[in-house]
């Protein structure tokens, strides 16, 4: 089974990965601005992919930015998003950079996992499972970044 490579309290690796438009994402456009929402996939799965995609708007509120990387191809997962018109960043990491930088796994595994971090990258929230579908709720999600805002002292919340 994959195994984080990121211990919860510290800071995530930065990476970047080419969109499906070409343009470059880079994970420290949003240091000190978002809380990041990362989920790697292995497989394809539309279903959660579809839900995840209805929960967008309501992480969103809580000051985060979604974000999916996936092992499938550029163009298969602009496919899947204009098909499926998903409301949220999905990157390709084809060659496994950025996985390899978050994640310990045997080569054709398949597994999914979650990165909740706060504005300054730092792990709150992680898990690791053999499916997508086995992930925690949306809401769960939710509510772990509200207490992530509420830890932030620029934000308003307390310490």
């Amino acid at each position: 089974m994959a195994v984080s490579l990121v211990p919860e309290r510290k800071v995530i690796p930065l990476f970047h990965l080419e969109q499906k438009d070409g343009e470059m994402f880079d994970s420290s456009d949003y240091k000190r601005k978002k809380n990041l929402v990362l989920f790697f996939l292995t497989d394809a799965d539309t279903d959660f992919l579809m839900r995840l995609s209805q929960a967008a708007a309501s992480l969103r509120k809580e000051n985060a930015e979604i974000i999916a990387i996936s092992l499938l191809g550029r163009s298969r997962l602009a496919d899947l998003h204009r098909k499926n018109h998903l409301d949220f960043v999905i990157l390709s990491d084809e060659k496994k950079e950025v996985f390899r930088k978050f994640l310990s796994f045997a080569e054709g595994e398949s597994f999914a996992a979650l990165f909740v971090t706060d504005r300054y990258g730092d792990v709150f929230f992680q898990y690791v499972t053999a499916r997508a579908g086995d992930m925690p709720p949306f809401n769960d999600i939710a509510r772990s970044l509200v207490f992530i805002e509420s830890q932030c002292p620029e934000c308003g919340g307390w310490t």
